[in-house]
């Protein structure tokens, strides 16, 4: 009496599977371990993805607002002659200063004020020379606002040695290099720019960022030093910024 209720395709599926036990069981042990590998691959390449967002975008800003570059402009227009010859000058482009971003302060009131914006950090960066002895070393200098850059990157969970302190004339150097220099937290470095302007920096903290290259150039100073380091008097070069989805 219940088959009589039940549509007409219901009626042959129990009908198949009730006289092939042996095959239905089989068919239903293939779709158990089907569903299952689907399910283990959408676990392992959800995983995979939260493990490479974390790694990539935990030691770097989602956007970077740079300053607009410098361009050569020819001192003469170029001459077209009665039969179509064109007469051009060789245009080198210059040499990229490091320059800040015009009225920063407004730029980065700004972009917080856009909802999906969650940090705005300014930093002041260039390239810098680290002297330790006979040994001198290439290095990218960051000067940061600690309170605004850490929840960007978290720098206190990356320390190995030290503290993330950078008050004053402290700096904070990667493994790779502290490695190099044969230095420690403690120790002192003398920071040099191509501008010949020097400063004494105290080692206050080591830090690892995954990233070899990272650990053998970057280093991080308060925004203060590094503006007056690097020529930018309240100036930066840079607003690092974070978005709440990417």
């Amino acid at each position: 009496m219940l088959t009589a209720w039940l549509p007409f395709e219901w009626i042959v599926a129990i009908r198949f599977l009730r006289e092939g036990r042996l095959q239905t069981v089989f068919i239903i042990a293939g779709v158990a371990i089907g569903v299952g590998v689907i399910v283990f691959m959408s676990a392992l390449l959800s995983g995979l993805q939260s493990n490479f967002i974390k790694r990539v975008l935990s030691a770097q800003a989602h956007i970077q607002l740079l300053p607009p570059q410098e361009v050569t402009r020819p001192l003469r227009p170029v001459v077209i002659s009665a039969n179509t010859e064109v007469e051009g000058a060789i245009i080198q482009p210059p040499l990229q200063r490091i320059k800040s971003i015009d009225q920063w302060q407004a730029v980065a009131t700004q972009i917080r004020a856009m909802p999906d914006v969650l940090v705005v950090s300014p930093v002041a960066g260039g390239s810098a020379l680290v002297v330790r002895g006979s040994v001198s070393h290439a290095i990218t200098v960051s000067g940061i606002e600690p309170d605004l850059y850490y929840r960007i990157v978290d720098i206190n969970d990356k320390i190995v040695r030290g503290k993330s302190s950078i008050l004053g004339t402290e700096i904070l150097i990667g493994t790779e290099l502290a490695s190099d220099l044969g230095v420690d937290v403690g120790d002192k470095l003398l920071i040099s720019t191509a501008s010949g302007a020097t400063s004494t920096l105290t080692i206050s903290g080591i830090f690892d960022l995954g990233n070899k290259g990272a650990n053998q150039r970057n280093t991080f100073i308060a925004l203060h030093t590094a503006q007056s380091l690097l020529g930018l008097p309240g100036g930066v070069s840079s607003l690092e910024v974070t978005v709440r989805d990417v």
